[in-house]
């Protein structure tokens, strides 16, 4: 079961931006909640999506199955559209990127090929940002990527083990750095 949490911005809107979840990471993980902070202090209207994920299957149907929820959140919106995927969500780039959608994707599941393949050839503007500990880190991939690219202490969910100032320290600088990719999106 899929449901969506609708929030505005202060004044006009400058398109929607659809928040796809992890697996087990919702959208008020410090990561997604952080970056719908951004989004809407940036004029986007924010639709966050809360869902229950299949059991780990892996490959197309997996990839099809959050295509489809990417498409169902967009639903018949006819404006701009940014996307915002946090690891399972990042399955959705192949759909992202037919669309022609800028995304940001954070701990994208880079070890993958499946997963890693729309992203080396990503269409629009994309920002990724994955952990120095994350297991779905692979450096080879990360540095063919287009677009903004970065690597924040951490593991899959940014947490720096034994280090919390740490790791609140990674989850700011990734807000700073979508702020920052925010605004030169125009």
């Amino acid at each position: 079961m899929t449901r969506y949490v609708d929030l505005a911005p202060e004044g006009a809107s400058v398109g929607r931006c659809v928040v796809l979840p992890g697996r087990q990471y919702t959208a008020d993980g410090p990561l997604l909640f952080f970056a719908t902070q951004v989004a809407l202090d940036r004029g986007w209207d924010v639709r966050q999506v809360w869902w229950e994920a299949p059991a780990r299957g892996g490959g197309a149907d997996e990839i099809t199955w959050v295509g489809d929820q990417l498409d169902a959140a967009v639903g018949g919106y006819d404006g701009r559209v940014l996307v915002v995927g946090k690891s399972l969500g990042t399955l959705a780039a192949a759909r992202a990127a037919a669309r022609g959608y800028d995304a940001a994707w954070l701990t994208p599941l880079l070890n993958e090929p499946d997963a890693a393949a729309p992203l080396l050839t990503y269409p629009a503007a994309q920002l990724v940002v994955i952990g120095s500990e994350d297991p779905y880190l692979s450096r080879d991939v990360l540095d063919a990527l287009p677009g903004e690219r970065r690597v924040v202490a951490g593991d899959h969910v940014l947490r720096v083990p034994g280090d919390v100032a740490a790791s609140v320290a990674s989850h700011g600088l990734v807000a700073r750095m979508f702020d920052a990719w925010l605004a030169g999106l125009g």
